[in-house]
């Protein structure tokens, strides 16, 4: 009997040791497996954040080509094109024409009508007030332009006080370069005959900072169909590039339009959203 006992008590602990075995293999798999999970997790994070980062700075790099191209251009168009037109418009005053009298006046009205437009488009390229990081006053000046270029209303409003500190300069000239093509787009295309300028900082339990909102009463157009892609042919409103530099500096961009409806635009910039790196 004693002999069986212990032959019985020796197979009992063979069979714990063969679970305890057993629960520790498995363990092990388990173990390594989440171990190479983690691992896998972990690269694509720190990939996805590396390609983040690397479209990040070239989105940074494509705009700051873009701002150096507009400034080249402005000054071309200062330094050489706006020249020729002032010394043209000179001369043309001087044109005495006994057949038309008037022709001296009618080439020096015209001159000045081009002269006016190389200096807006210049302005337009490459605004000597946006480096001051002020956007409600870059915002009144592009107001201003709008209206001297179009036959539209124009309503720009925005509180005495305005919270604008916490922009960067490069905030600020983005947030610049979306409205401006905003008001651009209502100008080309819209046929509206009102449009609205709204600046504000947050109402209520809304998240603190900048609220932009842009719209007018033209005739809308369908937002999917040029959001989708830049347009070959010319014929895009320059959605895409509005959602990169909002997307660059954190800000939210919709614009609701519809055929036959308007456009309504806001922009939001949030005062503690983080920046990117």
């Amino acid at each position: 009997m004693n002999v069986e006992n212990a032959e019985q008590e020796i197979e009992k602990l063979q069979n714990i040791i063969q679970q305890y075995t057993t629960f520790f293999i498995i363990f092990d798999i388990v173990f390594f497996i989440t171990i190479i999970l983690i691992i896998i997790f972990a690269i694509q994070v720190l990939k996805s954040r590396r390609k983040l980062r690397s479209s990040n700075r070239y989105l940074r790099f494509t705009i700051k080509g873009q701002e150096e191209e507009r400034a080249r251009i402005a000054r071309e168009l200062h330094d050489t094109v706006a020249q020729d037109l002032r010394y043209c418009r000179n001369l043309s005053e001087k044109i005495d024409d006994k057949n038309d009298p008037m022709l001296g006046k009618k080439l020096s009205n015209m001159l000045e009508k081009s002269l006016s437009y190389v200096r807006s488009m210049s302005y337009n390229l490459a605004p000597p007030d946006v480096i001051r990081n002020d956007i409600a006053a870059n915002v009144m000046n592009l107001a201003q332009n709008f209206k001297e270029l179009s036959d539209v209303e124009i309503r720009f409003t925005m509180p005495e006080k305005l919270d604008t500190d916490f922009l960067s300069e490069e905030e600020n000239l983005n947030l610049y370069r979306i409205i401006q093509e905003s008001l651009m787009n209502i100008r080309k295309h819209a046929e509206a005959s009102e449009v609205t300028v709204l600046l504000r900082n947050a109402n209520g339990d809304e998240p603190e900072g900048l609220y932009i909102f842009i719209s007018d009463d033209g005739k809308g157009f369908d937002v999917d169909k040029y959001s989708e892609s830049r347009g070959a042919d010319g014929s895009h409103f320059g959605i895409v590039g509005m959602k990169e530099r909002s997307d660059f500096i954190r800000a939210k961009l919709d614009i609701d339009s519809h055929p036959g409806e308007g456009t309504q635009i806001s922009i939001v910039k949030l005062k503690n959203c983080e920046k990117l790196t």
